[in-house]
């Protein structure tokens, strides 16, 4: 027979603050009070400066209210406490590309796909800068890896279309459309409008 496990002390309250603020400003939300429920995120972190969690809940609130570069030096203060999570640099290089800063969100969507190969948003984050600046090859290289790993993403088969439309590929716009057409009705009507193109065998519905 085992020993008795060793009976310890319940955390004490000041070990729990943290915690406590941060459903505070959960239920603050619930009650759509932003203001409160952002300084109750606040109280978090200076109850417990290492709570990336905090951060990061109060960089989606001011990026839900379009305060772009008040989300952003919150995805920052998440970073400084979690340097390798690939969500937060996705999340910033969000809100940088929402700023126009499309230099920035590429440095931030570029690390973020080295911690996480498989975050699609990120690619297609990417691939949106990227166009923007007008680097079609870029662009079109991270389209297709955000295509591959969601097959069934029309929004990135879309945009990849657009990019090789520029780059006169017809034969794999035609694929591309070939492939929307088998899921999603709308999306392949619009290819067919904004391409010119309408491949053989394609039914419009």
């Amino acid at each position: 027979m085992q020993d008795s496990p060793t009976l310890t002390h319940p955390p004490k309250l000041t070990d729990m603050l943290h915690w406590l603020h941060y459903q505070r400003a959960r239920i603050l939300l619930a009650l759509r009070r932003p203001d409160q429920a952002l300084q109750a995120y606040a109280d978090a972190l200076a109850a417990n400066p290492r709570y990336a969690l905090a951060a990061a809940s109060a960089g989606f609130l001011e990026a839900s209210r379009e305060q772009w570069s008040q989300a952003a030096g919150w995805f920052e203060r998440a970073l400084e406490i979690e340097s390798d999570n690939a969500e937060h640099w996705f999340n910033l290089g969000f809100v940088q590309q929402q700023r126009q800063r499309d230099e920035e969100a590429i440095r931030c969507f570029d690390r973020a796909v080295a911690l996480r190969r498989s975050l699609d948003r990120a690619w297609f984050g990417l691939g949106i800068s990227h166009r923007r600046r007008g680097d079609n090859d870029k662009a079109g290289a991270a389209f297709k890896v955000a295509a591959e790993l969601q097959p069934m993403n029309p929004h990135a088969f879309y945009e990849l279309a657009m990019v090789r439309l520029a780059q006169n590929d017809l034969k794999d716009v035609h694929r591309i459309i070939r492939h929307v057409s088998g899921f999603d009705p709308v999306m392949t009507r619009q290819l067919v409008r904004e391409t010119g193109q309408h491949p053989e065998g394609v039914e419009l519905r």
